[in-house]
């Protein structure tokens, strides 16, 4: 007689929940990230060049790795006191944006001013994604704008950048003579990366400052952090680290923002926060003595709003990228 219960592990349900959730994540994705960002990733997974070329960064990457957290970075299983508020924070932003999980890692004080606030990094195809966080630095920053960096960065990951800023830091680094390559043919692949993507690694930004968008919910903080971007006091007026990948203007970031800001995406996600604080404010009022709450206000994306292929379409022509 077959027992009814197995006696191993169900690895068909797990594989099951697995491409469940990479096509969530997929979809999420494609619900708010530039189109023609996600059509450079999709040619760097097919393409017998890129895919080479991306290759080079994953093949560096465990020694890079190694670098850092001898020398920079610290394991958070590895920290006394834990930054909870701040976890709990990001898996709030994860779960909005339907995010992967990160491998979080956190920046030596003394390493302070030398990397930005919240920094993506890792491999290709998910094999690796890092979070670098600041904690003290994003500590002094508003909540507000902490949601925005925060949020941003997550959407780096999510869009598959981190092995831009991996190519990028490796490429520093190497020019540098921090760390020398074994093999001069995979430094001079990941030197071609850099050169023949730093076009393509401006768009970036737009997707990743729409995920940030999301997670502050409100388009000035999103103004303000990109017109001033926050950096840890006491450690110079240096703004951005000189390795990393090459951003748009500011005014191009922001005018594509205020027309995200305009589409039915931004306005969903708006809408569902209001009804949430509808109904956050309703039970509170219910569970005051003679309380009878009131009903939560009944909001509507409006009419008007913009699709997300509109609000791509203007930008890509703005960019010239037809």
């Amino acid at each position: 007689m077959r027992p009814l219960v197995s006696d191993g592990p169900d690895f068909n349900h797990f594989v099951q929940h697995r491409q469940l959730d990479v096509y969530q994540q997929s979809m999420a994705r494609q619900g708010y990230a530039y189109g023609v960002d996600l059509r450079r990733s999709r040619w760097l997974a097919s393409s017998t060049v890129g895919n080479a070329l991306v290759r080079a960064v994953d093949r560096a990457w465990p020694q890079l790795a190694e670098h850092l957290m001898a020398e920079q970075l610290i394991d958070l299983a590895d920290v006394g006191n834990p930054p909870l508020g701040l976890l709990r924070e990001l898996a709030a932003h994860m779960t909005l944006l339907r995010a992967p999980l990160p491998t979080v890692k956190l920046l030596r004080p003394e390493q302070r001013g030398r990397w930005p606030l919240v920094t993506p990094l890792g491999a290709t195809r998910g094999g690796a994604l890092w979070l670098i966080l600041d904690v003290e630095a994003l500590a002094a920053v508003a909540a507000d704008q902490r949601a925005f960096l925060l949020g941003a960065g997550l959407g780096h990951l999510h869009c598959d950048h981190a092995v831009f800023f991996s190519a990028h830091l490796l490429g520093d680094r190497r020019e540098g003579g921090v760390l020398s390559s074994r093999r001069f043919a995979a430094a001079l692949q990941i030197r071609t990366l850099r050169s023949a993507t730093s076009p393509w690694t401006k768009v970036m930004s737009f997707s990743a400052d729409r995920a940030g968008l999301l997670a502050c919910g409100r388009l000035e903080t999103a103004v303000a952090v990109i017109e001033n971007p926050p950096i840890p006091v006491g450690v110079g007026t240096e703004r951005a680290p000189s390795w990393l990948p090459p951003a748009p203007s500011p005014s191009e970031r922001i005018r594509a923002l205020e027309e995200f800001a305009r589409s039915a995406v931004f306005a969903r996600v708006t809408a569902m926060r209001a009804r949430q604080r509808e109904l956050t404010r309703s039970v509170t009022l219910l569970d005051q003595p003679g309380g009878d709450g009131e009903p939560a206000a009944d909001i509507h994306v409006p009419a008007d709003a913009w699709s997300l292929a509109r609000v791509d379409a203007r930008l890509t022509a703005r960019l010239n990228l037809i």
